[in-house]
């Protein structure tokens, strides 16, 4: 098997060009030629570039064979005419006895910009594949092109962007396959941006440029970028190489020391809003290029929702479910080794579990983003998430991770024991957050075990107690039971939890109550099960 784990550069062992915060974009003029090879920096986790940066191909033991992994090249273009090529070594070997032959060995070539996520190609306006299959996706559109090709096929991509800037504001791509001219698979609109050579606008197009881009599913690639290479040039196009000479090369991103970056580690109850609250962080921060570790990583990765449609099988979404956890896992062990930023998107409830996983990433700065909504805002979020995904967490698997909830806390804190460098509460603060969770666990505890065990959650209580307004901490008053000194019905089996709903008596404004708002849902769809929690925990 490959290995899950790269070296981790530190300040002895990164070269001096890498030791350094380079923005993406930026070409140096070295003395020597300057190469072109996958990119280490722009690519899937379970990406292996070998070969002298030329030979690609993902993880494909076990679970991962289900998935697609993609890398781009480490020099973009912003105009000219250039050429590359990407030939079919061989496929890997895999155990998928429930998908068709035809779609175990897969791969697509093509361009994209940098900022497209690399486990995709071909699915948004700025991003075009030629696929295995003889199809050309681009905007998530297939359409007929060229023909099929496979192991020992070599297939040219070329670009026209020369125009752009002069003529017309449109780029045109098309593919050869052994040398024979497949024609224009698609004209494309670009900015003319890319060929205004003013400097406020230069270190911008690295965002606009277009990368050579492979994705592959269990086949082995060589990329050819030069002559050298073994490059064979498309008539009236240039090998991709040239294009650093001519000043139209756009450089991607770089590798930096692993001291440099950051994980972040989500921590939140489920439905909570955690992946809502990463998905935003990244995309206001974009000069960070993190990596999201996390369920929506994995089901991308496979292409699920299509999977599921083209093979018309409705129980295939559960057997890809329980896959999930082994890939998850051999993802993170690779990211600790990745001298990248990462946003790790799991629950994240347990101490240990949390100390485990920091451990793997020793030398980066570690934060937590605690992610802990008001609970009607919990309820809410709760609903939405099963009306539009079908997706639940049933009460008793709720009820067990709140038991163990601890909110983490940094290592500057009096008597912590973990090692956060920071803690990010997104929403209701450190006190506001432990007054409610105290709240639960005390709900929690007056529970009968036969209740905690099954679908009874702690808002089937009521309290009265409430933080306290003097002094701004929480109050550790005790909880009461209602007015009949017993619990609320039961909610029916299968539901997911309903948070509590903070109450207000108008006669003691100060003193919220809990009331169980846990209304009769629908059952889960056939063919969708709740998520799992990937050790380790």
């Amino acid at each position: 098997m490959a290995s899950l784990k790269r070296e981790i550069p530190d300040d002895r062992k990164v070269e001096p060009e890498l030791n350094k915060t380079r923005t993406a974009g930026d070409v140096p003029e070295p003395a020597a030629k300057q190469r072109v090879a996958l990119n280490p920096a722009d690519c899937s986790l379970d990406f292996n570039i070998d070969g002298s940066g030329l030979q690609g191909s993902g993880f494909h033991e076990g679970a991962f064979a289900y998935c697609w992994s993609g890398a781009r090249a480490t020099v973009g273009i912003s105009g000219g005419k250039y050429c590359f090529g990407c030939k079919i070594v061989s496929v890997q070997p895999v155990d998928m006895c429930d998908t068709p032959s035809e779609d175990q060995h897969l791969c697509s070539i093509g361009v994209s910009r940098v900022e497209e996520p690399v486990e995709n190609l071909g699915e948004t306006q700025q991003s075009f594949g030629f696929g295995s299959t003889g199809k050309f996706l681009t905007a998530g559109k297939f359409s007929d092109y060229g023909e099929k090709f496979g192991v020992g096929d070599t297939i040219v991509c070329a670009v026209d962007i020369e125009s752009v800037g002069k003529y017309s504001d449109y780029a045109i791509i098309g593919f050869s396959k052994n040398g024979q001219w497949l024609g224009t698979a698609t004209v494309f609109y670009v900015s003319p941006m890319l060929r205004m050579n003013d400097a406020s606008v230069r270190k911008h197009q690295w965002k606009l440029a277009l990368f050579p881009h492979v994705l592959l599913k269990n086949v082995v690639v060589e990329l050819q970028f030069s002559l050298e290479d073994g490059l064979v040039p498309e008539g009236g196009f240039k090998p991709w190489d040239f294009a650093i000479e001519k000043g139209n090369a756009v450089r991607g991103p770089v590798l930096t020391s692993v001291s440099e970056c950051e994980v972040i580690m989500m921590v939140g109850l489920p439905a909570s809003g955690k992946t809502t609250w990463a998905e935003k962080w990244i995309r206001d921060h974009p000069e960070k290029r993190y990596v999201l570790l996390g369920l929506n990583l994995i089901r991308g990765q496979m292409k699920m929702p299509r999977l599921i449609r083209k093979q018309n099988d409705r129980d295939l979404f559960d057997r890809l479910m329980d896959k999930e956890p082994a890939i998850f896992y051999s993802l993170l062990l690779r990211a600790a080794n990745t001298p990248r930023n990462f946003i790790i998107d799991q629950t994240n409830l347990h101490k240990s579990g949390r100390q485990r996983k920091l451990k793997l990433f020793a030398l980066f700065k570690k934060i937590a983003a605690v992610v802990f909504p008001g609970p009607a805002e919990l309820k809410f979020r709760s609903h939405k998430r099963l009306r539009e995904t079908g997706l639940e967490v049933p009460a008793h698997a709720v009820n067990s991770m709140m038991a163990s909830f601890v909110l983490p806390m940094s290592k500057d804190m009096p008597g912590s024991d973990e090692n956060f460098d920071q803690i990010i509460f997104t929403e209701l603060n450190r006190v506001e957050s432990q007054w409610h969770l105290l709240k639960m666990k005390e709900a929690l505890a007056l529970m009968p075990n036969s209740s905690i065990n099954n679908d009874m959650s702690p808002s089937s209580w009521e309290t009265s107690s409430h933080p306290s307004v003097h002094d701004g901490t929480a109050s550790s008053s005790s909880l009461t039971l209602g007015p009949q000194q017993s619990p609320l019905p039961r909610a029916p089996r299968g539901n997911t939890i309903i948070a509590p709903t903070v109450m207000y008596n108008p006669a003691q404004a100060q003193r919220p109550f809990y009331r169980s708002a846990a209304p009769s849902l629908p059952n889960r769809p056939r063919g969708w099960a709740p998520p799992t929690y990937p050790y380790p925990r």
